[in-house]
């Protein structure tokens, strides 16, 4: 859904996404401040030289320096395999930069680092979703990301949240994204005057004139006019208001627009206002403020594949690589079992304390949590009564 952004208490009528951003990740930085209080973020070490465990020259620690040291992520297989981790280097960073300064033991700073970056996390989705008064219990989280399912659980915790999705490649699932959206330039013209003012021809100069840029700039990035939907709008209100609605005119004209045509506009924009604040005033005067023309050209979708189970199932033993120590509270050594996703067959589940490694990403299962194959490969996370 596009929204109108507001910066700076000033409204900006360019279609925007209402997306909110944190700046905390497996790269955050870790520190102690002049007051003596551990911090992490904004700063970050990025992808070179990377958190110390990178062995790229990175010297304060990072949060996936803090994933290694409490045992989330395995040193030999990130990437899986390609790119060896250094524990030391984690160990010895935080210890160096965090656990001496402020007399406490490496895992204690560790899990300090996690639990601060989790509760960020945490009160940002908070507070997106208390100003469209949202209940999140009643929501499902979708971690994704190369780090996204190693924090999930905790910042669902956070949330009061227990149903947890994690796609079957979250560290790529952006570039999907990317690679199925379509293609949508939009282009707008502000011109003020009355409705009553605006001629049909008029207005089909200014959509025309604004539909041979849209043709120019598809040709340009070798996509075809043909190929694309033209879908005009008008930004229009009542004489005197500070504000106006976007009505789209599309089906209201054949070919050109005509007299009957704008004033199916006026019609529309007297619905719309209506929707939105519940009147219209049908008596008042219209103006136009904006042209808008948006241009989408379709590309092909990710289809999702349902799969039945197996008949015969691979036993979830057989995805079994092995057990390795979980310090979830940065106390407590935890037997976690680690487990192969491709190995993982449709509708096996698998119960916390778990881990579940694959190229792209880690998933964490904590304790009280169970995990299940889905029919589309999703990985669900479920939290016990």
């Amino acid at each position: 859904m596009l929204f109108r952004s507001v910066i700076a208490r000033r409204q900006i009528d360019v279609p925007a996404l209402d997306m909110t951003t944190i700046s905390a990740g497996g790269g955050s930085l870790a520190a102690v401040d002049g007051a003596g209080f551990l911090t992490v973020g904004p700063q970050s070490a990025g992808a070179d030289p990377g958190p110390a465990c990178y062995g790229r020259g990175g010297a304060q620690p990072a949060v996936t320096d803090a994933d290694m040291v409490c045992g989330y992520l395995n040193p030999d297989y990130f990437l899986g395999g390609l790119q060896k981790l250094d524990m030391k280097a984690s160990h010895d960073a935080i210890k160096a930069k965090i656990a001496d300064p402020l007399k406490m033991s490496v895992l204690e700073a560790a899990a300090g680092i996690r639990r601060i970056v989790d509760m960020r996390m945490a009160d940002e989705v908070r507070v997106f979703a208390a100003k469209r008064g949202v209940d999140l219990s009643a929501f499902t989280l979708l971690p994704f990301g190369g780090a996204g399912a190693v924090h999930a659980a905790a910042v669902a915790e956070e949330l009061n949240m227990r149903r947890i999705l994690v796609p079957p490649r979250p560290g790529a699932f952006s570039a999907l994204g990317l690679l199925c959206t379509d293609v949508v330039h939009d282009y707008i013209r502000s011109e003020l005057l009355p409705l009553a003012e605006v001629t049909p021809d008029h207005a089909e100069a200014i959509f025309q004139g604004l539909e041979a840029k849209a043709r120019h700039e598809l040709a340009a990035e070798g996509m075809r006019a043909e190929d694309a939907r033209f879908l005009r709008e008008l930004d229009m209100r009542y004489t005197g208001q500070g504000y106006e609605l976007r009505a789209s005119i599309d089906g209201l004209y054949e070919g050109r627009l005509d007299a009957k045509s704008m004033q199916a506009a006026r019609d529309k924009f007297d619905e719309r206002h209506a929707q939105i604040h519940g009147h219209a005033a049908k008596e008042r005067p219209v103006e136009v403020v904006s042209y808008r023309l948006r241009v989408r050209v379709a590309v092909p979708k990710y289809q999702q594949r349902s799969e039945k189970p197996p008949a015969s199932p691979r036993p979830v033993s057989g995805a079994l690589k092995g057990k390795r120590q979980i310090y979830f509270d940065g106390r407590t050594a935890c037997e976690s079992a680690i487990y192969e996703r491709d190995g993982l067959d449709v509708g096996v589940s698998i119960s916390g304390p778990a881990v579940v490694e694959q190229f792209d990403a880690t998933t964490i299962v904590p304790p009280g949590w169970t995990a299940r194959v889905d029919q589309h490969r999703n990985l669900v996370l479920e939290k016990g009564a």
